[in-house]
């Protein structure tokens, strides 16, 4: 064999051995085909797996659905049986500074012990509509078995004497409780025909003007603290006397608002620079001014000469 034929056989035998037994990286070519194959079927199991995945949390929803339902059951039923069992236990107030307990406690102890379902409005509410400090209330029975009852007072705005026991004032008439604890001051309200008075209340026809002029007074401060009595006289319409030097206050039956305004402004700027002792009355009924009476007993003792000295 020539040289030429026996190089040409031995490069055809390397590439030929080489060839059969590697594939690229040293791998045999079905390995390598092989390997492709593995790599697209590869997203069989990824599917497999998410449908597995989908699966679990399915399975997970249902669960939590079946303990919520579970759980709103027993709630429920434990609701149904607190119901069935529940009952009045004790009786609070709420909201009120006028009336105590030992009032409302004797009117609603007939309602101890018996389930909240079978009491009425009237079984509560008619059992103290004869506490004249209440002006509305309302109740429920809360989760303890405490019949709470809430109490809207009704405001004093002024202090009555009937005989020699005080009593305070509604802004509608109604007398209530005075107690010796009440720091706040209230004018003495003067003036009433027995007529006009009932066991617990000044009738409403005689009251009505007085009352809302009260009412009105207590927001504006400086008038509240310098009238000391209040009526209603049948020509002048309301009345009243300053606490310093008892001076005659005329506000009339109309323009109430007005005149309080007219006052205080007078009082300030005027009355307390002269001294109220100067004044007998200051009329406040009329449109844009002040109509003033001077106190004569105190303008004569300005002017009283000095008799104390002696002969030239």
């Amino acid at each position: 064999m020539s040289l030429y034929s026996r190089l040409f056989s031995k490069n055809k035998s390397k590439r030929l051995s080489g060839s059969s037994a590697r594939g690229w990286f040293g791998k045999k070519p079905s390995q390598n085909l092989s390997m492709g194959t593995l790599n697209k079927s590869s997203s069989k199991p990824k599917s497999s797996k998410k449908t597995r995945l989908g699966v679990r949390s399915t399975g997970k929803i249902a669960v939590s659905i079946a303990l919520l339902v579970t759980l709103a059951t027993a709630i429920t039923l434990l609701t149904l049986q607190w119901q069935t069992h529940r009952e009045i236990r004790d009786i609070r107030i709420k909201g009120s500074d006028m009336v105590s307990m030992d009032e409302m406690y004797p009117r609603l102890e007939h309602l101890m012990g018996l389930h909240p379902d079978s009491v009425t409005s009237e079984d509560v509410l008619g059992s103290i509509e004869d506490l004249a400090a209440i002006k509305s209330a309302q109740y429920w029975v809360d989760p303890a078995g405490s019949l709470v009852v809430d109490i809207e007072d009704r405001t004093a705005i002024g202090l009555w004497l009937d005989g020699t026991i005080p009593k305070l004032v509604s802004a509608d008439g109604v007398f209530l409780p005075y107690k010796e604890s009440i720091t706040q001051t209230y004018p003495l309200v003067v003036g009433f025909l027995a007529k006009d008075i009932t066991s617990d209340r000044i009738k409403p026809s005689s009251f009505h003007t007085l009352g809302s002029f009260l009412d009105m007074a207590q927001r504006h401060p400086t008038v509240w603290s310098s009238i000391s009595e209040v009526g209603h006289h049948p020509t002048e319409g309301i009345i009243a006397l300053s606490h310093e030097a008892g001076v005659k206050l005329i506000f009339g039956t109309s323009n109430l608002e007005t005149a309080l305004e007219k006052w205080t402004e007078f009082y300030t700027k005027e009355a307390l620079k002269r001294g109220m002792q100067t004044f007998h009355t200051i009329d406040l009924r009329y449109a844009g001014q002040i109509v003033v009476k001077e106190n004569p007993d105190y303008l004569q003792t300005q002017f009283i000469p000095n008799r104390s000295g002696g002969s030239s």
